[in-house]
């Protein structure tokens, strides 16, 4: 059997493989605390499971256009205009199937083999999978101290194949939102240099403390004459892991490059997930404002608790429900460290090194 080169060389997903090896040892039935996963333990809401009931009952969930199902496309605008303080239009919004297809679709449409893409570390591993999908070539900006690099550091990775910058704030694996300085110092400088910015906001509604975020679009003049691209997703604002819609925002002559894209590899999300996002966002904020509470509360027991244990370090997260701890004065490799509290504490982590961290000066 002959395979390509590109389905060789991409790593399986970190946290698949996780998921697999808690679901073992909790079916040998051993006691598993499971801190790798990337949901939010919230319901979704009651009037959303209502309005996807009364779809099913109309025995009919057909194809939709590829850019998605124009309500739902309002909606969104309607949606990011009042979070983003932005003036979109439905033509600068893609419909996809997750946020996974958003960033695919951005980088299809944009990067040449020999591009160079310039991603934040530490990054979501997916990141620099797709990037090699589409025979481009991650570039990655470790920072020196801490866990923002500042845009110094930033500035010094680019070069005349520097295709795009990808950021994700609020960050996973960290919980840290980077500073509106940091994000308004690269957006102009790359508006200046025709390269473009992903900015992965899905975490942008799970701010746990008292962070004002700016919002990206206050930085250029207008989407439709800009390079800077969002994509978000239902998954963690809405808690719609499970329904796969993602969304991206970009200019209009981007968009339609992308849903060509879309048209030939998915074709289009499905009509019920877009039902139930479409009745998600009529309640809008008012819902992420109450899912935050459960991740706040866990997040302030968790460090509560870390700072009893010696020789640990952390910067308490910010956002989303995620915490990246340094046990390295217990075990400097992060693989074996995470083999370590599987078996001797029955709790699944990701190690360190799957985004792209090994050991870094708190």
């Amino acid at each position: 059997m002959q395979l390509s080169k590109i389905a060789i060389s991409l790593k399986p997903s970190a946290t698949l493989k996780l998921n697999e090896l808690s679901s073992k040892l909790k079916s040998e039935g051993k006691d598993i605390i499971h801190l790798g996963g990337r949901e939010p333990e919230f319901d979704i809401s009651d009037y959303v499971i209502k309005k996807i009931e009364e779809k099913i009952r109309t025995k009919r969930i057909k194809y939709t256009p590829a850019s998605g199902i124009q309500e739902l496309k309002e909606k969104v605008a309607f949606y990011c205009n009042d979070i983003y303080q932005t003036s979109i239009k439905p033509d600068n919004i893609v419909i996809s199937s997750g946020a996974e297809q958003c960033i695919y679709n951005f980088l299809m449409s944009t990067v040449d083999p020999g591009d160079e893409v310039i991603i934040l570390a530490p990054y979501w591993f997916s990141y620099t999978e797709i990037v090699s999908m589409v025979y481009g070539t991650s570039v990655i900006v470790k920072p020196k101290k801490r866990l923002i690099p500042d845009f110094d550091e930033v500035l010094s990775h680019i070069t005349s194949h520097t295709k795009a910058i990808l950021i994700n704030s609020s960050n996973n694996s960290t919980g840290l939102v980077y500073p509106n300085e940091l994000i308004e110092k690269i957006i102009k400088y790359c508006e200046e240099n025709n390269i473009y910015v992903l900015m992965d906001f899905i975490y942008d509604q799970l701010i746990l403390d008292n962070i004002k975020i700016k919002s990206p679009f206050l930085y250029i003049n207008d989407i439709d004459s800009s390079n800077l691209v969002l994509a978000n997703r239902f998954s963690k604002s809405f808690a719609m892991t499970g329904f796969r819609i993602g969304f991206s925002i970009s200019s209009e002559e981007l968009a339609k490059r992308m849903i060509k894209i879309q048209t030939q590899m998915t074709s289009y999300p499905t009509e019920l997930s877009q039902i139930a996002c479409l009745r998600a966002l009529e309640e809008g904020k008012d819902f992420s404002i109450r899912l935050i509470q459960n991740p706040r509360k866990k997040r302030d027991i968790l460090f509560n608790e870390l700072s009893k244990i010696k020789k640990i370090k952390y910067i308490k997260s910010q956002a989303t429900f995620y915490n990246f701890i340094d046990f390295s004065e217990y075990e400097k490799d992060s693989p074996k460290l995470s083999q370590l509290l599987i078996k001797n504490a029955g709790v699944v982590t990701v190690p360190g090194i799957e985004f792209a961290m090994k050991r870094k000066k708190l």
